[in-house]
């Protein structure tokens, strides 16, 4: 902010003035903007920073940003080493993540990049107690040497491998290491040089960033196809009937054919005891005896029985117009598709290590 400055864009003029004494985070409206346009003033931070900030060199993104300040276990306290300031998008957050009592040795061989660097680090109100920009050429001078070592380094040169002994005098036992190199052949001779510095858990992350469009879609409930479930167990009953009816006519022949050949077989012997019989009974009938009758219930003809069905309620019908009177809502969810120009391509490799 700038006093006397205007600052314009597509949604109004906003006077920088106007934003002197105001909170971060209040809303300005433009006094110029037949739409009432409006920005909010924010404090500025690392990411805010990487966004905007004046391309000098290649710079650090924040998904780069992000595994780095992980992996090399920076917390506030630590020193860090760092060699490559350029356009300081990876030591604004350095500094962030060690204040208030770590410390970041930084250092630039060009004199120009260095003179501005030192002038974005006032701009940010970053201490000095937390950061020390140096004009240094590590590749030939080396890291200077730093009294109670130091917690990790970090190297964005073109020729790594030239500093990585000088890393790893200044590292704390046990200090972690990494190394930013966009081909991989500067990767392969920096690993060889850090294992015969015997370092350990050596490591090599490529990031790539896609971002994705997240769309909502409703569905609706899946059909009713309890009628068709319904059908299907008729159908499966009258099946399981018919089976049961020809295994029950199957037996009742062969059980007919069985009583048929017991019956010629056994009719020689019925004939001499009906013989028999018929004599003791015309015999019974000259002494006057009389046969007893055997009696028959009696029906009266003019009654009939009969047997009315019971009236069975439609009860499938009432489910049927239950279901159709209460539709359940649709159902909303969100389908991720990866963006067709949203990936960002290769930027360069990042190799881990720690000092045993």
């Amino acid at each position: 902010v700038t006093k006397g400055e205007v600052y314009k864009s597509q949604y109004g003029q906003f006077p920088h003035d106007e934003f002197v004494g105001k909170q971060y985070g209040t809303r300005m409206t433009s006094k110029t903007s037949a739409r009432g346009g409006w920005v909010i003033p924010l404090n500025p931070t690392p990411e805010m920073w990487t966004k905007s900030l004046k391309h000098r060199t290649q710079i650090l993104y924040h998904s780069d940003i992000s595994l780095i300040l992980m992996m090399l276990n920076l917390k506030p306290g630590s020193v860090v080493l760092e060699a490559g300031t350029g356009s300081a998008s990876l030591s604004m957050s350095i500094a962030r993540t060690i204040a208030p009592h770590g410390h970041l040795h930084t250092f630039e061989f060009n004199a120009r990049r260095h003179e501005l660097a030192v002038k974005d680090f006032e701009a940010n109100k970053v201490s000095p107690k937390n950061v020390t920009c140096r004009h240094r050429d590590v590749v030939k001078c080396g890291f200077p040497k730093v009294e109670g070592g130091v917690d990790a380094v970090f190297l964005d040169l073109p020729t790594p491998w030239d500093v990585v002994q000088s890393a790893y005098d200044n590292l704390r036992p046990h200090g972690h290491f990494c190394s930013f190199s966009p081909c991989i052949e500067q990767v392969q001779a920096t690993c060889s040089k850090l294992r015969d510095l015997d370092f350990e858990r050596i490591r090599t992350f490529e990031i790539l960033g896609r971002e994705h469009d997240l769309t909502q879609c409703k569905l609706g409930p899946p059909p009713d196809n309890s009628h068709l479930l319904r059908a299907t167990l008729k159908e499966l009953k009258a099946a399981k009937k018919n089976n049961k009816r020809q295994r029950e006519a199957e037996q009742a022949a062969q059980e007919a054919q069985e009583s048929t050949s017991a019956t010629t077989s056994a009719a020689k012997n019925n004939t001499s005891s009906e013989a028999a019989a018929a004599a003791s009974k015309r015999q019974k009938l000259e002494k006057g005896e009389k046969e007893p009758q055997q009696t028959q219930p009696q029906t009266d003809a003019n009654t009939t029985t009969t047997t009315t069905p019971k009236p069975v309620e439609k009860e499938e019908n009432k489910q049927n117009v239950s279901r159709a009177s209460t539709k359940p809502p649709l159902r909303s969810f969100f389908v991720g598709m990866p963006k067709r120009h949203g990936a960002r391509g290769h930027t360069g490799y990042l190799t881990f290590a720690v000092k045993c």
